[in-house]
């Protein structure tokens, strides 16, 4: 059993996981609030409980606020949002990863960025999508997503 610390608490949160008896949205509740561990020891006092439920229950609110069960592409840019915490986060992130996995196996990263995040060349992408990097520079611009384009070289993969 993982001992509750307040690194260990941080660690968790910032992952999306659980940690001990603490469920991941518990986790994110009680790391955002600042609890210290000994307030979170087996079995939570109801007063904790309900706490860490509330403030939960507020992220999701606001994390699914206004979103239409149809519509992937909030629910996409929501996931790469870090306003949102990784516990409502890593669910959608991680089946986006199995879907590119899926779709498209040859893709791979040609580097990462500062914080990590992987990094492919347009042309790859396009050669993946079957298309031109033209048209996929046209459709950045028509989305408004063109300043995320990086045109400095990626971090080299470890």
């Amino acid at each position: 059993m993982t001992t509750i610390t307040r690194a260990s608490i941080t660690e968790a949160a910032e992952q999306g996981r659980g940690i001990g008896h603490l469920t991941p949205g518990q986790t994110w509740a009680a790391h955002r609030l600042a609890l210290p561990p000994e307030r979170l020891e087996k079995p939570l006092a109801a007063h904790i409980a309900a706490l860490l439920e509330n403030i939960e229950r507020m992220a999701s609110r606001r994390f699914f606020d206004g979103v239409a069960p149809d519509d992937a592409e909030t629910m996409i840019h929501r996931a790469h949002d870090e306003d949102h915490p990784m516990f409502l986060r890593a669910p959608i992130l991680e089946t986006l990863q199995e879907g590119m996995e899926t779709f498209f196996p040859g893709l791979k990263p040609s580097g990462v960025d500062e914080n990590g995040k992987p990094l492919f060349h347009l042309a790859d992408v396009a050669q993946a999508l079957d298309t031109s990097e033209e048209a996929l520079l046209a459709h950045a611009e028509a989305e408004g997503i063109a300043d995320q384009l990086r045109t400095t070289p990626p971090n080299p993969l470890h």
